[in-house]
């Protein structure tokens, strides 16, 4: 099993706050400038910068118990034009995969060279997708009252739209956490949550340091539940 993790997902930290809930409102148009801004230079890391990719993905029964383990490293190549996906090892349940990772690699790639979108979700604070999304503050932080927390929906939802919250600092005009959730997950997914953090800094700005990822979905009567993670690492930006 493979989770597409895209990376035009926006790249937030993982910051919890003991926050109060406020009257929603719409954004200041300034802030949502400059959180364009900012979404813009994940969106120029994601197309321009090489990194090394360590996923973990664990199977669970419905009492919540580990029934499988699959891992596999990867180093995403960009040079500015075109991406390349090498699967450096994986593995499955303790035994070697990298054979299997590497052909079902070959076929995602081959499927996203006729489909650029394919597995691709949308960055609702790009400026290029604001218009498509309603934006509302929701709460404040009451020990930094620039922190903010702002919902966002699609308007006409899709299997590329996302919704959910992002903790923003509205001076700075950066993000500081976020949940969200596809709007509209494939046929045979019942749901699935990401949950996104940066900690890496490259020459374009902040970077995803890591993703966290919780769904279910099956055909018919079996249904699987998963959990994971995905850690970015190395990053190096191409030049333009």
């Amino acid at each position: 099993m493979r989770i597409a993790c895209g990376l035009c997902l926006a790249a937030l930290g993982a910051v919890i706050f003991a926050a109060r809930t406020v009257g929603a409102e719409p954004p200041a148009p300034e802030l949502m400038t400059k959180l364009a801004a900012t979404s813009a230079g994940f969106d120029s890391v994601r197309k321009r910068a090489t990194f090394a990719i360590d996923t973990r993905i664990e199977t669970l029964d419905g009492d919540g118990h580990v029934t499988g383990v699959e891992t596999i490293s990867e180093h995403v190549v960009r040079d500015g034009v075109s991406t390349h996906v090498v699967v450096v090892n994986a593995t499955k349940d303790g035994k070697d995969w990298t054979g299997q990772a590497r052909r079902e690699e070959a076929e995602k790639q081959a499927a996203n060279a006729k489909d650029e979108k394919r597995g691709r979700l949308d960055i609702p604070f790009l400026a290029s997708e604001q218009s498509h999304y309603a934006f509302d503050v929701v709460e404040a932080d009451p020990n930094n009252p620039a922190h903010v927390r702002i919902a966002f929906t699609p308007k006409d939802p899709d299997s590329h739209s996302v919704e959910g919250s992002a903790w923003v600092d509205r001076n700075a005009g950066q993000f500081l956490s976020a949940g969200l959730k596809v709007s509209k997950p494939g046929m045979f997914v019942d749901y699935l949550r990401v949950t996104l953090e940066v900690g890496a800094m490259t020459e374009l700005g902040p970077a995803l340091s890591r993703i966290t990822f919780d769904g279910r979905g099956g055909f018919l009567f079996i249904h699987k539940h998963i959990r994971g993670s995905v850690v970015f690492s190395d990053y190096k930006v191409a030049p333009p």
